[in-house]
């Protein structure tokens, strides 16, 4: 059910953004829902950087090109045969991961960006190698941070131009076993005191990758998006 759910989601977002690249009105509504801009016409510059200051979105996230499923695979020898392009894959995903930013805080682990790809015309084609090889390609050319194995072994793909501090990286390990920590936890499990604690958790939560929320039955708790699969 979970990934049925997930592959209706993806086919909304391809349908806004086929629908972003043909009305010119779509392209607020795409930049308000999900944080990114479609720039596929060169005629509506003046309108993506107005959009690009209202809603405070990087230049990172502006799309020029929607790569298709169809253009990721190629022909071998004589058409007998389809292979991979590595550089479209990795294209696709990263356009599908900025779309899914506002959900993941632009993280997501390795096997969640394998979802997001193995869809329609690719379901069944591509592999996790595959895509580990097309994150690498996208981190060659400086497109994403890459590829990131926490100290718990789980492997995660950072989409946003962040720097994460080992301690940060120290609580993403943590997070990765149930997706969320309290501070008290990782004091806990580091012995860190409260006011590194708190910094590196600031620091998470201010560039977008974790969620904080408040009550009075369990005080503060972090919530990690991407890496609650």
């Amino acid at each position: 059910m979970e990934r049925k759910a997930a592959e209706l989601k993806l086919e909304e977002l391809e349908e806004d953004l086929k629908a972003a690249t043909k009305i010119k009105g779509k392209l607020e509504e795409i930049a308000e829902k999900y944080g990114v801009i479609i720039a596929i016409s060169p005629k509506l510059q003046s309108e993506i950087s107005r959009i690009r200051e209202k809603y405070g979105i990087p230049e990172s996230a502006v799309i020029t090109h929607v790569i298709s499923e169809e253009e990721v695979l190629k022909k071998k020898m004589l058409g007998l045969s389809v292979g991979i392009d590595y550089e479209k894959l990795g294209l696709l995903l990263y356009q599908r991961a900025l779309l899914k930013r506002k959900e993941t805080g632009g993280i997501m682990t390795l096997g969640d960006a394998y979802l997001i790809v193995n869809t329609g015309r690719l379901r069944g084609k591509v592999k996790v190698d595959d895509v580990e090889r097309a994150i690498k390609e996208l981190e060659k050319r400086k497109v994403i941070p890459g590829l990131r194995q926490l100290r718990s072994g789980v492997k995660i793909v950072v989409f946003i131009p962040a720097e994460l501090s080992d301690d940060q990286n120290e609580i993403l390990s943590i997070a990765s076993e149930k997706g969320y920590v309290t501070p008290e936890d990782v004091m806990l499990k580091t012995g860190w005191s409260k006011e590194r604690v708190n910094a590196a958790l600031t620091a998470l939560e201010e560039c977008g990758i974790a969620r904080k929320e408040e009550s009075y039955a369990y005080g503060e708790k972090y919530y990690f998006p991407g890496l609650m699969g």
